[in-house]
């Protein structure tokens, strides 16, 4: 690499907004992370991101801005490992719930990320998910409807998936990771003739 690729300021000045706007939506998690919600301030933000104020508030101009590009961000990261995941499942249906089920396999960080953000919203101000809300719907409609499941197989593997991610997140009595598998095993199993493609 290069010393201009190296130098910050000598990249164009959207490149350079898309990096600054990225630190921001990364210290903000990780105010969040460390001390909680209660800490998210502009002040906090700008501190962690290492940016002034007047440089936050050029990119999230409100608290409920920064928290809405949050959700946003998390949101979709999680949607495209999910694609991924299903893009990469050779199953004659239910593809997506399949990829819906192996992401919980094992506690991800990304999973952690997703889920500290999501609750710091809603712990502030409850209309702020409705982006969010408006995924979980769309996921479910693709579970329902592009991988050609009937509805209850669909919700369940979605209640699956999203318990075991809350279970994880707040160490609700965790299953043993046979436990886990067996469950993840069982549903994928009503899923697909040939389960998790001979796992």
């Amino acid at each position: 690499m290069g010393e201009a690729a190296e130098r910050p300021m000598s990249l164009p000045v959207q490149e350079r907004a898309m990096l600054t706007r990225d630190r921001i939506l990364q210290a903000a998690t990780e105010v969040i992370a460390q001390e909680g919600a209660s800490a998210l301030t502009l002040d906090r933000v700008a501190a962690q991101a290492g940016v002034s104020k007047g440089g936050f508030l050029y990119h999230f101009g409100s608290k409920d801005a920064l928290i809405v590009g949050l959700l946003n961000q998390v949101m979709g990261v999680l949607d495209s490992e999910l694609n991924v995941l299903a893009d990469g499942i050779d199953a004659r249906r239910g593809a997506f719930a399949l990829a819906y089920l192996d992401y919980v396999r094992e506690p991800t960080k990304a999973s952690t990320d997703t889920a500290v953000s999501i609750l710091a919203a809603a712990a502030l101000d409850d209309d702020l998910l409705d982006s969010t809300r408006d995924t979980f719907r769309r996921w479910q409609d693709r579970l329902r409807q592009d991988d050609g499941l009937d509805e209850v197989k669909a919700l369940l593997a979605r209640i699956v998936g999203d318990g075991l991610w809350l279970i994880d997140l707040f160490g609700l009595a965790p299953p043993t990771a046979e436990e886990r598998r067996k469950v993840l095993d069982l549903v994928s199993g009503m899923i697909t003739d040939h389960g998790r493609r001979g796992a």
